[in-house]
């Protein structure tokens, strides 16, 4: 983990690996197994977990910010009531990420349930046996 990066360089840089995972999975026989889902599925389960600790710490990178300086507007709105809705939607965000979560978890569990039969192929060792 290479915490000298800079919080945007890295949350560009999960964006860009979601990229490569969308783009590997475009073509569904990529996954052979059910486990190969449930793994997947597990592994942005993993992500979403940790998205509502990201989140709040924007809040927090906020107050710091708006604390430590004077924040100006870019047009003529109340910088403050800017602030205080970003930090709502900020709030909003979190709220609905833990409820995909929540449902991801789900999906997680319940594919754990599901398996497949094994088919040997004929280049498989054993069904030349």
């Amino acid at each position: 983990m290479d915490l000298e990066r800079t919080p945007e360089t890295i949350a560009y840089a999960a964006a860009e690996e979601l990229r490569a995972l969308n783009h590997r999975t475009l073509s569904s026989d990529v996954f052979t197994y059910p486990a190969e889902v449930q793994s997947t599925a597990s592994g942005l389960n993993a992500l979403f977990q940790t998205l509502p600790q990201s989140l709040g710490q924007l809040t927090a990178g906020l107050n710091h910010v708006q604390q430590s300086q004077t924040l100006l507007s870019r047009d003529d709105t109340d910088v403050d009531q800017t602030v205080n809705e970003v930090r709502a939607a900020i709030a909003s965000s979190r709220a609905h990420v833990k409820a995909a979560q929540r449902a991801l978890q789900d999906v997680v569990d319940k594919l754990a349930l599901v398996g497949a039969r094994y088919v040997p192929d004929d280049d498989d060792e054993l069904s030349n046996a």
